[in-house]
């Protein structure tokens, strides 16, 4: 009996080992190691460039005119009424009162005021809805008051990086129809390295082209280095091209003083032109010229039948700050002297952010130029998001006045500033401030970003430190996965020259808030589950989140056998390769493990069973399966059976058996590790 049962386990382990031959044979063989060579740089964080964005604001104002009648201790509220259109906001409103009166108080959440020169308020700013006023004498009140509600929508536009961008705007939008005026304003930030060229109209015609032809529709364009304003229902509607320059040259300082020098004259002869180029007078060391405010009259002689001709401004960036021209006609009270004779004046007052500019006389009288170069320099430094600005005594000791000039992105705003005799200036907009024998001109702008001082002004002058005070909204970062789905506990750092000045971690809804208390572009590493993915140059401080796509996937890894078969109970292994992160799993009854959230990238993917390892490098950049092919002929009593192993068999018989007998007899399984698939 014993003996036949012998016979049948012989009779099956040599079946056995003619079937897994027969099956090696017509199984392909699998190679069993591989080599790749793979780059230091595989995985290596991937810059992006944020752009520059320039932001574009459509200003709606709507006005309205109270008479007011307001005993003691009387009060009435002013209201905001609902935006002219969907994406508009309320930027700020003013209220402004003639006369100005010391028995008006004005109150209200965020209230601003602009006094005059004894201390009346002439008009106060809020940016919140509402404001109250109040009789706070003890007499009757009559006041006119005018109530402005400036209304904003705001578009960032990307300005690319070539020598040269054109910028096309359309105006007017939509809402003029419900508005008094609309205002088109196109900014730029002083730390970005760009600067307005020129402003053309639908048409093609240049503002320097309508300055020098005396157009009236000069008076509604307004242009400098960093800003173009234009007046939308005073200008032909249609799309304005802004060209701009790029080039390092071109930023500017954030904080500055600025300075008017002395009033230069000269007298233009008929037919002659005045060129000044900058080298009629001396710019300090440390001091660069901004440009100039120019003035130019003279006044015509005619008679009837002669046209009053018109003299040319020509400079690149030019804008009138006020334009006068009449006929004036001269006669008797009889007819002792007929009207024959007429006076033409003619005044153009102008500022030229230029070093260079022309006036060209085409009349036959002489004409009077006058002009006052401005110059600026940098000053000042950031502490914990302040700036302290010194200003000496060489800085103010000529000239005819010095300010103190701060135009901040978006994200700051500005709430106070602080003298070094420590004097408060807070909550003032475009006000005098009795100053010694003169008057100091303060404001700080109703949105916070911009502000100056007089620190010197015909003789009186204040030396020392200057704090203006500044809040700071954080820089939002949103991050989300390929389905726009938001992704938390991603880490941010954010750089400045090198230096760390913030981090961050992504909350549940994809936010993570960088707080920069610099007017000056960042590096941000972005990381996540440890690894650095990208390096992001966040090149505009703005109000609107900074979108980054993480590519987080689902992935499943298929482990085959040589016939295809689904091996389950192997070990799967992902390794972003130079960088990890490794995610483990096993494989189920189909031979399948499945990964959520891996980071796309470069990963070596390893499938492991009773000691064999199989490898294949791949890339993950999707929803993918990722099938893993082994050498596994069979599996018998949990043990493998290669390929190779059954291919022996075609050596002889009796060394297929004894490798059969190996896993199919009692207590001689594989020990260790035969071998790796895959070395890098």
């Amino acid at each position: 009996m014993l003996g036949s049962i012998v016979v049948i386990v012989n009779s099956m382990r040599r079946n056995l080992v003619i079937l897994l031959v027969m099956l090696a044979a017509t199984v392909p063989i699998i190679v069993l190691a591989t080599s790749y060579n793979v780059s230091p740089n595989v995985n290596a964080p991937t810059t992006v460039n944020q752009p520059y964005y320039a932001i574009l604001e459509y200003i709606d104002y709507i006005n309205t005119t109270k008479a007011l009648t307001l005993a003691p201790s009387q009060s009435i509220n002013i209201q905001a009424p609902l935006p002219p259109g969907q994406n508009y906001v309320l930027k700020y409103m003013e209220v402004s009162i003639n006369p100005p009166s010391p028995a008006i108080a004005i109150s209200g959440s965020n209230v601003m005021f602009s006094k005059n020169e004894i201390g009346a308020i002439a008009s106060a700013y809020t940016t919140s809805d509402s404001l109250t006023i109040t009789n706070a004498g003890n007499q009757p009140l009559n006041e006119t008051v005018t109530i402005t509600y400036a209304f904003v929508e705001e578009v960032y536009l990307p300005l690319n990086t070539s020598s040269t961008v054109t910028l096309n705007i359309t105006i007017p939008d939509s809402s003029i129809q419900y508005v008094t005026q609309q205002v088109v304003e196109l900014s730029i930030p002083n730390y970005m390295p760009f600067e307005i060229a020129s402003v053309a109209l639908p048409n093609g015609t240049t503002l320097s082209q309508l300055v020098s032809a005396w157009s009236p529709l000069a008076n509604y364009v307004k242009i400098e280095p960093k800003y173009v304003e234009l007046t939308a229902n005073e200008l032909p509607p249609g799309q304005y091209q802004i060209t701009i320059n790029y080039g390092s040259g071109y930023a500017m300082p954030s904080a500055m003083l600025i300075k008017g020098t002395e009033f230069l004259n000269y007298t233009v002869n008929p037919g002659q032109t005045l060129e000044i180029t900058g080298s009629e007078f001396g710019v300090p060391p440390g001091w660069n010229l901004l440009g100039y405010i120019v003035a130019v009259y003279t006044v015509q002689p005619l008679v009837v039948g002669q046209q009053p001709g018109h003299f040319e401004v020509i400079a690149n960036r030019v804008s009138p700050a006020y334009l006068y021209s009449d006929l004036i006609q001269v006669s008797g009270i009889s007819y002792l002297l007929p009207p024959f004779i007429r006076f033409a004046p003619m005044i153009g007052i102008y500022v030229v952010y230029d070093r260079y500019f022309e006036i060209v006389d085409n009349l036959n009288v002489p004409l009077v130029v006058t002009f006052m170069p401005i110059i600026y320099k940098p000053v000042g430094q950031w502490v914990n998001g302040n700036l302290e600005a010194t200003v000496s005594s060489s800085d103010v000791s000529s000239g005819l006045w010095t300010a103190l000039v701060v135009q901040l992105p978006e994200i700051a705003k500005i709430y106070k500033i602080v003298t070094p005799s420590g004097t408060v200036y807070t909550g003032l907009v475009n006000s005098e401030i009795p100053w010694g024998s003169a008057e100091r001109l303060v404001s700080i702008s109703p949105d916070g970003s911009q502000a100056y001082i007089a620190v010197s002004t015909l003789g009186v002058s204040e030396t020392g430190t200057y704090m203006v005070y500044v809040n700071w909204t954080p820089i939002t970062m949103h991050f989300t996965n390929t389905q726009n789905a938001p992704i938390s506990g991603v880490k941010v750092q954010a750089y400045v020259n090198g230096s760390l000045v913030a981090s961050s971690v992504s909350d549940a809804n994809g936010n993570a808030y960088i707080n920069i208390e610099e007017p000056i572009p960042f590096t941000a590493t972005v990381s996540y589950d440890g690894v650095p993915i990208y390096y992001v140059n966040v090149n505009s401080l703005i109000n609107q989140p900074i979108g980054v796509t993480i590519g987080l996937y689902n992935v499943t890894v298929l482990f085959v056998g040589s016939r295809n078969q689904a091996i389950s109970n192997a070990g799967i292994s992902l390794y972003r390769v130079n960088t990890g992160p490794t995610f483990n799993g096993t494989t189920g009854s189909t031979g399948t493990a499945a990964f959520t959230n891996v980071l796309g990238g470069t990963y070596l993917v390893t499938a492991q069973y009773h000691g064999l390892k199989y490898s294949e490098l791949v890339t993950i950049n999707g929803n993918d399966v990722i099938t893993i092919k082994s050498d596994i002929l069979a599996i018998i009593d949990g043990f493998p059976i290669t390929t190779m192993e059954a291919l022996i068999g075609t050596l002889g018989l009796g060394s297929a058996v004894a490798i059969v007998s190996a896993f199919v007899g009692g207590g001689r399984g594989r020990k260790g590790k035969d071998y790796e698939v895959t070395t890098i």
